[in-house]
């Protein structure tokens, strides 16, 4: 009997006055793969995270998270069940340090009460130790320990989108969503994120839901891709088969490209 899939979405439709942003999707997404979704500018990708994460409530369809229901539901609550996200406009706290900033997510998994934290107990204590330990773990799994004590505004960009990688890390996720975490990098950096993403699914078991533009990156670690154009899923395949699918090269392209790829 094989595993039911971490992610289940149903049919799902999201409308901002009279613009459909999300039309009727859906997807499953399979435990420890890298699925990817991709579309040109406009194309609902952002918003289905956020119907994913629940920052949006979808006003039709349904999403279940390991077997659970979660749509509609608070954003929190989604993150404390292990869907972790980053976003496409990094969202650090810059006048934190970088461990300091791993630590606010991981105090998710800590054990005190608030008394604890007012009276500083010794439980306190050791559960600010195991945060720490754990947040500076995840900061050297992403090759930056050497950064621990700096601000986060301080950071150069790259850096600064490996941090909230670690960042999302500390929450334990069993679902990691990217979105668009090559935007801005150079070639290097971009090749040392790809190796790190694949990393994460090897290493640590993590299923990686990925939005990106750089099609090298994407066609190289995906495994199964979506495409969406004006909101709707227009084909879901393997790498070679989204590249090589007239819809898809007419949704990035045009009409013409499409026609003259395929005679």
């Amino acid at each position: 009997m094989s595993e039911a899939p971490i992610l289940e979405v149903e049919h799902v439709t999201k409308t901002f006055g009279g613009l459909v942003a999300v039309n009727d999707v859906s997807l499953k997404i399979p435990r420890r793969m890298i699925f990817a979704v991709i579309g040109p500018n406009g194309a609902g990708k952002t918003t289905f995270f956020n119907l994913l994460t629940g920052i949006y409530k979808p006003d039709k369809g349904k999403i279940l998270f390991d077997g659970e229901e979660i749509t509609g539901k608070d954003p929190a609550w989604i993150a404390a069940r292990g869907m972790a996200r980053t976003f496409q406009n990094i969202r650090l706290f810059g006048s934190m340090t970088a461990v300091e900033n791993v630590m606010v997510a991981r105090h998710v998994h800590t054990k005190t009460s608030y008394a604890d934290a007012l009276l500083r107990t010794p439980r306190f204590h050791r559960e600010e130790k195991k945060a720490l330990e754990r947040s500076m773990e995840l900061l050297e799994y992403m090759q930056l320990s050497h950064r621990a004590h700096e601000l986060a505004k301080n950071l150069p960009y790259g850096e600064q989108r490996r941090l909230e990688i670690a960042r999302a890390l500390a929450l334990e996720p069993k679902l990691l969503l990217l979105d668009e975490p090559a935007a801005g990098m150079n070639p290097q950096e971009t090749e040392d994120l790809q190796e790190r993403i694949v990393g994460i699914r090897n290493d640590l078991g993590v299923t990686i839901l990925l939005i990106e533009h750089d099609m090298q990156l994407v066609m190289s670690i995906s495994e199964r891709i979506a495409v969406l154009d004006y909101g709707s899923k227009i084909l879901e395949g393997t790498p070679e088969e989204v590249q090589n699918d007239p819809r898809v090269i007419e949704a990035y392209l045009g009409r013409g490209a499409a026609e003259g790829a395929s005679s």
